[in-house]
């Protein structure tokens, strides 16, 4: 019985030590699945960035401080973004925030055009017309202000460019460029422009410029009380919303002034000759600041001073001045520069009279679109005593 015990006893504790050898295997662990990594698109990550930078120099645009615009964008340059070409486009063009640069405009401007900023097509047409940067050329002009036309009509109200497309489209239809003189039109896309609060200095003259026209209904006549006809002087568009935009000019054509840019200088020069936009009439003034533009090579500006001193404003009358001053405009292709040479030798104001003189810079004048060169020249065919005396050429 005892051996029987002690052998129960010895199999038990021999199990037990089997047991306590014996190893418990762990249970797995499970790996959670790697979290999928987002891949980035260098293409995508660079448009964001633009449109970003594009974002703030809009703002920055619509504030007026254009040189920070310029500066803003001018860190996407190398971007394909056309809101960000449409910046540097137009300040290189108009020299907004920096020197005005016609060629490097162009591609900026092609690019923002072909992204749908209408207003960029539109200073490509004028950069044709005037040979701002490339070529002269007349029909490639009227076929560029076609394109704009038709794009500025579905211009969306929301762009930033949305003021200026109107303003322009406005130019269009008063002065035939591109499309048929239509008033109506030209009246309808200058209000929908005036209404915006983004304009530029030079966008709020050319509609005050419009506002400030006659009207182009013919003139009525009327009966005074003696029963004689008079001409009542035709009307203004709108003298008074005119004078507001000029005021609204002002300070940011100081501004463009003060930091060399030209057409601010010829502009600033109108106002005072005029005394619009809250300045007084100031010949001195008007002189002072063509005189700066003038030197700059502003065409416009060299044709001011040629009528200044055909006219005698503000300084004694000298027509050798006055045809220096012309002539400068009119290698540029100046119609007022040209036609005022015409006035000079149609009245022998400096010079030897000579009507086929005058009719050839008149008509010269006229094909670079002056109204008032084109009635001249109806004048001096019409005076002209030489059989001779034919189209100009």
């Amino acid at each position: 019985m005892k051996r029987t015990v002690a052998a129960i006893l010895l199999l038990a504790l021999a199990l037990t030590l089997c047991a306590c050898g014996k190893k418990t295997e762990p249970k797995p662990v499970e790996t959670p699945a790697p979290a999928p990594v987002e891949t980035v698109n260098p293409a995508e990550e660079a448009a964001e960035r633009a449109k970003a930078i594009a974002d703030e120099a809009i703002a920055l645009y619509n504030s007026g401080d254009y040189a920070a615009a310029f500066e803003k964008a001018n860190t996407a340059a190398d971007s394909s973004d056309p809101a960000i070409a449409a910046i540097l486009g137009r300040a290189y063009y108009l020299g907004l925030g920096v020197d005005a640069n016609s060629a490097k405009a162009l591609g900026y401007l092609e690019t923002a055009s072909k992204g749908g900023y209408s207003i960029a097509s539109y200073l490509l047409a004028d950069a044709v017309e005037q040979g701002k940067g490339m070529r002269m050329d007349e029909a490639e002009a009227a076929r560029r202000y076609i394109k704009f036309v038709a794009a500025a009509d579905d211009a969306d109200p929301s762009s930033f460019d949305y003021g200026a497309a109107m303003a322009s489209l406005s130019d269009c239809f008063a002065k035939g460029k591109g499309v048929e003189k239509k008033f109506e039109l030209a009246l309808d896309a200058a209000n929908k422009a005036a209404a915006c609060n983004n304009l530029s200095p030079f966008e709020l003259m050319a509609l005050g410029d419009f506002y400030n026209a006659p009207m182009p209904n013919p003139v009525s006549k009327t009966a005074d009380e003696a029963g004689t006809l008079t001409v009542e002087t035709a009307r203004k568009v709108d003298a008074e919303k005119a004078e507001k935009l000029y005021v609204l000019a002002v300070p940011g054509l100081q501004k463009l002034m003060s930091e060399g840019n030209a057409d601010a200088m010829k502009l600033l020069g109108d106002l005072y000759l005029d005394g619009k936009g809250g300045l007084e009439q100031d010949y001195a003034k008007a002189m002072e600041y063509y005189l700066k533009a003038a030197e700059e090579g502003n065409a416009d500006a060299q044709a001011q001073l040629g009528y200044m001193y055909q006219n005698a404003l503000g300084v004694p009358a000298d027509y050798a001045k006055a045809m220096e001053w012309n002539n400068r405009a009119a290698q540029q292709g100046n119609a007022q520069g040209q036609a005022q040479i015409g006035y000079l030798y149609q009245n022998g104001l400096g010079v030897t009279q000579n009507l086929d003189e005058a009719g050839r810079w008149y008509t010269r004048a006229k094909e670079s679109g002056s109204e008032w060169a084109a009635a001249k020249l109806e004048e001096t065919e019409a005076t002209n005593p030489h059989a001779s005396f034919e189209a100009h050429a």
